[in-house]
Formats: C-alpha cells, structure tokens, sequence
C-alpha cells in the first residue's frame, strides 16, 4: 500500500520544528546557565570532546548489544523499563530548563516541579496516551539529548560522529540487519525509540523514524547554532530535510531504510556550502 502523501509531508514537518527547536532549547540551556553564573554545560562534560566522541560510539556498539542479547531470550520488559527510566530523567532535566527562568525567586518548592510533572507525563504516556502525545513526548526527550550531546562534543567531533553513524546505519539495516531485529523484537514497546505517524488508527501505512535519526542531526545543528552564525545551523537543518525527503518520496513503502545513511551526508554537504560561502 502506498504511504499518505500527507503523513509524509506532517512528518517532515515535525521534523523540522523538532530540529530547530533543540537548538533553540540549547541556546536556552546555555543563557540559563550564563544567568545562574555557572560555567557553559560545554565545561560540565566528564572528558575531552574527542574521548566523548570515543565512548558514544561505543556506548552505542555496546547498549545495541545489550539490547539484542536480551531480545533473544525474550526480556524486552527489562529494555522498556530501562528505556522508561532514562526518558524520566531527560524529561525532568528539559522541565528544569524550562521551568527555572519562572520560579528563581519565588520558592525552593518549585524545585520539586519538574519531577512531578514528568511523573505525570510518564504515567500518561504508558497508561493513556495516542500517537500524539507520545510523539510529542519523545521530541521532548530527543532534542533534550541532543542538546546534551552537542554540549559534550562540539562541532568537529559532531560531524565525525555523523558521518560514523551514517555508515552504521546503512550496515546495520542493509548488511548485518540487526536494525531491523531490533524494531521487530520491541514489538509494541517500538514507540519508545521513535516518532510513528499514520493516516488510520490500525496503523497500516505507518511511517517511523527512529530516535537516532532526530537525535543525532540535531546533535549537529545544536553544535552549529552554539559555534557559527545562525545560517550555518539553517543550512544544516535545510540538508538534513532534503536527505530526509529523498527517502521518503523515492524509498519503496514497507522496506526498512537506514535514515542516517541519507540524512547525514546531506547534512555535511549543506555545512559545506556554508564553510564555501565564507571563502567566496
């Protein structure tokens, strides 16, 4: 079946409001932490931006690992729960960042605030929530992480990770395939790792895009943003849609693709327009 015109096109929207808005809730992070007097959260990273790099890649070769080892023996309960607690915590760290600009100077209370809402949230997400709320809930959780990341990294060692996770994704999907072992041994806990749209309720015809494929272009526009004029961040931004786009009008609906594989090349390509325009 032919995917929705229109799912596509809403798709591509959100991705791009969740893309510019990880920058912008990273530039909020970094004005919040000039206003409390603290150094940038670039300086709170435990290791030097090339050693994170180092241990991002492999945290991912290692968690994904984890992760397939206890699909096979049918424990995907425990990867939920874990997946369950770590969007608490991101949850309570965006809601701090939003939250604290509005209570300085009135209590020590509402400190407790973020806690209680992403308790709220979370009970909702599991228990009662449509595709809508937890899309919304997942962009939450996924641009807090890449603002976090990009303040770890930086924009050199974020255009190298892009360029690793390009090439993972495509053996991941295309030559190991253990992307799509993955996606399958979730089941329905698959909504946790991505953003699901689609046109009927049952589903059919959905389109899904994984968590990396948000987290990890925003890592670099995030990085761009901090580092270089705004166009720089605009461009990459404008590369990550355009790579997105020529898999979703020309990708055959139903087959597993690499995302990253499209999206982080073009994303590099339009960042080089911009280093171009600056020699020019």
């Amino acid at each position: 079946m032919k995917t929705d015109k229109a799912t596509v096109v809403l798709l591509l929207l959100v991705f791009v409001l969740t893309l510019a808005s990880s920058a912008l809730f990273t530039l909020k992070t970094e004005q919040l932490y000039t206003y409390l007097g603290l150094s940038s959260p670039a300086s709170a990273a435990p290791f030097p931006p090339f050693l994170e790099l180092v241990y991002i890649v492999g945290g991912i070769l290692v968690f994904t690992g984890i992760i397939l080892l206890l699909i096979r023996y049918g424990l995907t309960k425990i990867i939920v729960g874990f997946f369950a607690v770590i969007s608490f915590l991101v949850l309570v760290q965006f809601l701090d960042v939003v939250f604290s600009p509005l209570f300085f100077e009135i209590s020590d209370l509402f400190s407790l605030l973020p806690f209680i809402v992403a308790i709220f949230m979370m009970v909702y997400y599991f228990k009662y929530a449509g595709l809508p709320f937890r899309n919304f809930t997942n962009i939450i959780i996924f641009l807090t992480i890449a603002s976090i990341v990009s303040f770890a990294l930086g924009v050199v060692p974020s255009l190298i990770l892009i360029g690793i996770i390009a090439v993972y994704d495509y053996i991941a999907v295309f030559v190991t395939k253990h992307m799509i072992t993955l996606a399958k041994g979730l089941g329905n806990g698959v909504f946790l790792g991505g953003l699901i749209f689609a046109a009927k309720k049952a589903l059919r015809g959905r389109i899904m895009l994984g968590g990396g494929d948000v987290v990890f272009p925003a890592v670099l526009i995030d990085a761009l943003y901090l580092n270089y004029p705004p166009i720089a961040a605009v461009l990459s931004i404008i590369g990550a849609v355009v790579g997105l786009s020529v898999l979703l009008f020309f990708g055959k609906h139903g087959k597993a693709y690499p995302a990253m594989t499209f999206i982080g090349p073009a994303q590099i390509g339009f960042f080089g327009i911009y280093l171009l325009t600056t020699i020019i």
